[in-house]
């Protein structure tokens, strides 16, 4: 009887051991609503699942887009038309996900958390020295700081080489 009870711990024990964790069933995409990005910077901040979509969203001063992993919102990121002197602790204080006494990186042009991050975006031959455009992030779980970091700051260099850069600071400013 021992022994019978033993052979079907063991068994069970085996099931539930061989349970695999949540895999990544979606190819990680190359963009976030149309700016390209490195996958090896975006593909951390995806969680596992099935299914990868993206839902962008504009209107005057801000371009918006959410990353939804089998439906549900994993990522949203922005991109922000500010007046010339605004801080990354001004833009912090108004983004989700971080904070304004969070880490600063990049001589202060950089917050990040595990959860979120600002940073300034660089947009050569914009139009307007009246404004800046800053670049945020949000993550829909905990991810190691360094790694929201590391996005944010590409995601930043990756907008600063788009349209989307000077069509921001063409615009009024909403």
């Amino acid at each position: 009887m021992a022994a019978l009870l033993g052979a079907g711990l063991l068994v069970g024990l085996t099931t539930s051991c061989s349970s695999s964790s949540p895999t990544r069933e979606y190819a990680v995409p190359s963009d976030v609503c149309g700016t390209h990005m490195a996958r090896s910077l975006l593909e951390p901040l995806l969680p596992p699942g099935e299914k990868v979509g993206a839902q962008p969203t504009s209107s005057v001063g801000v371009k918006r887009c959410r990353m939804l992993v089998d439906g549900k919102v994993a990522l949203s990121t922005s991109v922000e038309k500010h007046d010339a002197n605004t801080s990354a602790g001004d833009v912090a204080s108004s983004a989700y996900g971080v904070e304004p006494a969070d880490t600063r990186a990049d001589g202060g042009h950089t917050i990040y958390s595990k959860t979120g991050a600002v940073s300034l975006v660089e947009c050569p031959g914009s139009a307007s020295a009246n404004s800046t455009v800053w670049a945020t992030v949000r993550t829909s779980h905990d991810v190691e700081a360094s790694l929201v970091r590391d996005f944010v700051n590409g995601y930043a260099t990756a907008v600063g080489k788009s349209e989307a850069c000077r069509a921001l600071t063409n615009q009024d400013h909403a």
